[in-house]
């Protein structure tokens, strides 16, 4: 049940990690052009596209989420762990906009080559 679950968020979240690693260079591109503006212009597709993305995702999965959970075999565990499995899953898809923005303002911040913020964000 929660097994499933979890390989199924791990999977659907680690899928959309480009919107860090694909943000931080071409936010540096820009800065180390001169271009600041555009820059921010990045950012601000960086964090649109990643609130979309977990939108959709979000809702995705919580449409989805009992034939996703068959798929993943958690029918196999019985009623109760596909219960517990259906809740999980629907309470973590929701975070899903929240995490992918954090993704993508961590790139930004790398472009900006700031690493401390996104340590001092988590510690907070």
């Amino acid at each position: 049940g929660m097994g499933s679950a979890t390989a199924l968020l791990t999977f659907s979240f680690y899928i959309f990690n480009f919107l860090c690693t694909a943000t931080t260079p071409l936010v540096a591109a820009k800065r180390s052009a001169g271009r600041e503006k555009e820059a921010i212009g990045v950012g601000g597709q960086a964090l649109s596209l990643a609130f979309v993305l977990g939108a959709t995702l979000s809702v995705t999965l919580i449409a989805f989420r009992y034939p996703l959970l068959d798929l993943m075999g958690s029918s196999v565990s019985g009623e109760d762990a596909t219960g517990y499995a259906v809740d999980f899953l629907t309470i973590r898809a929701l975070a899903a906009p929240a995490v992918f923005c954090i993704s993508a303002s961590t790139g930004i911040l790398r472009g900006y080559l700031d690493t401390k913020t996104p340590i001092f964000i988590l510690f907070v």
